[in-house]
């Protein structure tokens, strides 16, 4: 306890098909260490359609997303975005950014 006091009813975690998925990940189990229970979602999104073998690797388990990923995701998912659409936009942005 850090003595941090806030309402945990706004409290909501988003994260990835990824983390939720990894066999070295429990996040149900960390979840119920918590002293109150919050809203827990994850993406499910995969780079099914992805060109570029690098984002295969999240699929595959080689790669990890950062904090913020599984929010970004359902923000997309709410507001009518498809995988196709993300996997094309992350890759777009790969090219301007020259990445490999």
């Amino acid at each position: 306890d850090l003595g941090i006091r806030c309402n945990h009813e706004y409290l909501t975690l988003c994260t990835t098909a990824w983390v939720v998925e990894d066999a070295h990940s429990d996040i149900q189990a960390l979840l119920t260490l918590l002293p109150y229970r919050i809203k827990a979602y994850y993406a499910d999104f995969h780079f099914t359609h992805a060109n570029r073998p690098v984002l295969r690797r999240y699929d595959e388990g080689e790669a990890k997303e950062g904090v913020g990923a599984g929010a970004a995701l359902a923000y997309l998912f709410a507001n009518g975005f498809d995988d196709k659409t993300i996997t094309y936009a992350v890759e777009t942005i790969m090219k301007e950014l020259q990445c490999h």
